[in-house]
């Protein structure tokens, strides 16, 4: 069979509230391989394009693909499925692949819902080899890292062993993205994370076989020239889980930073206790603006159950080092991780002394592919359905997932009271604050997300 065109779909997430608008990076890395292949590569992103279908359906007749790849994660795998059945009626001979998270925790029913393939781990390193081989005929039982049913059972073939190495892949080509529908550039300078915090579905042994990849200082100074003098790139947004993962290699990317011609600011994503005078105070010179930690809870028994692996010092040390620098510091707040009503209102106390400019606050969700969600007994989480998968969704508070030692009332009171005290110190509701406010805040409780990107 001839394979040319590949459209890789996108489905719109079920959160309640619209999450900042990021390209898709994961089907970026896959379509750019895929061009340098010679196939004609294209993107449906439906969290920007729009929610009604029509707009894929719309895409598939003037694209007119051979194979649809579609990137699933949680939160929008109830979209997917219904895509996927739909595709199958409406096109039955087009090819039906699957990746991304969720695939890689639920590939049998993926499969079942009708893909014909689904990808297992990296798919930069498969997707190629998987095509090439629908191509020619030849049997998939010889590709690694691809699940497929043959001869009325599901086959998985083993991942591929080899560690990604993100400087073997090419810079994105952003024209891929409908670009005038995102508020910011987004690039990693990393993939994957070392620590195993139990709230948190690491992509580290979900999708990556083994280990981080950390790319050379030097691939990121000259993907950020690219998106700034190709692309117009004012701010960008670094998706890592831990931006750079330790100090010294943070301090050596700013310094490389500083001695290069770019004006481009940048947002970076790591751990509170990473920060130092030193990492702060680079991090500021090479134009970063804002930074986004991870705090979780100010009980440290809350965070050694979680397995953090910190304290509350340190993190509210990191944040001090940071605001102190004149990096804008947002963070992020769980309530809900395992203990009692009287740890979880110690949040409140260290929000007060940490005094970010940003406070996040969801209610704690076991998504998936944490031990929260496969052992919720063990921590006296309760979970009515574990496929209900439309309530393992940020933003907002359902009934799916219960709390033994937080009730739901406790938890909404909790939410109340954390509101009433944010604003009598200062701080904007994210449902009527502007980019102009300093401090603002955002629950579970509020319809909006915060601002946090303006447009490009």
């Amino acid at each position: 069979m001839t394979i040319r065109k590949i459209l890789f779909v996108v489905p719109r997430s079920l959160n309640p509230k619209q999450m900042y608008r990021e390209y898709p990076l994961g089907v970026g890395f896959i379509g750019t391989v895929l061009q340098e292949h010679g196939y004609e590569v294209t993107i449906f992103d439906q969290n920007v394009e729009g929610p009604d279908d029509t707009l894929l359906w719309d895409r598939v007749s003037s694209f007119q693909p051979d194979v649809v790849g579609f990137s699933i994660i949680t939160p929008n795998y109830p979209v997917a499925r219904l895509q996927i059945a739909e595709f199958k009626r409406r096109y039955p001979d087009t090819i039906i692949i699957a990746g991304g998270i969720h695939v890689n925790l639920f590939p049998n029913d993926v499969l079942s819902d009708g893909a014909d393939v689904v990808v297992l781990g990296e798919g930069e390193y498969t997707v190629s080899r998987l095509l090439k081989a629908l191509e020619d005929g030849n049997p998939l039982a010889n590709i690694q890292g691809v699940a497929f049913v043959e001869n009325g059972s599901i086959r998985m073939n083993p991942k591929d062993p080899r560690p990604l190495s993100i400087d073997d892949l090419p810079i994105i080509d952003r024209n891929l993205y409908r670009l005038e529908l995102y508020t910011h550039h987004s690039m990693v300078a990393s993939r994957g994370c070392p620590y195993d915090c139990a709230f948190c579905c690491n992509y580290t042994g979900t999708v990556l076989v083994k280990g981080v990849a950390v790319s050379e200082h030097e691939r990121v100074i000259r993907e950020m020239a690219v998106l700034e003098r190709e692309f117009g790139a004012k701010e960008i947004f670094f998706a890592d889980d831990i931006f750079f993962l330790k100090k010294k290699s943070i301090i050596t990317f700013c310094e490389e930073y500083t001695e290069s011609s770019l004006s481009v600011s940048w947002i970076g994503q790591l751990r509170a206790d990473t920060m130092d005078s030193a990492v702060a105070d680079a991090m500021a010179s090479a134009n970063c603006r804002r930074i986004y930690f991870g705090i979780e809870s100010g009980s440290d028994d809350i965070l050694s159950r979680a397995s953090k692996r910190t304290t509350v010092e340190k993190m509210l040390s990191g944040v001090q080092y940071a605001s102190n620098a004149g990096i804008r510091v947002k963070t992020g707040w769980i309530y809900g991780l395992p203990g009692s009503l009287a740890e979880q209102r110690k949040s409140i106390d260290l929000m007060l002394r940490m005094r970010p400019h940003e406070i996040s606050i969801h209610q704690l969700i076991p998504f998936p592919g944490t031990a929260y969600y496969s052992r919720p007994q063990d921590f006296g989480i309760r979970i009515k359905n574990p496929k209900d998968f439309e309530s393992f969704c940020y933003g907002g508070i359902g009934d799916n997932v219960t709390f033994e030692y937080l009730s739901q009332s406790e938890m909404i009171a909790l939410f109340e009271e954390t509101e009433s005290i944010l604003e009598r110190e200062g701080y904007v509701s994210s449902d009527v604050a502007t980019s102009d406010d300093e401090y603002v805040f955002s629950s579970p409780l509020h319809k909006k997300s915060m601002t946090v990107f303006k447009n490009k």
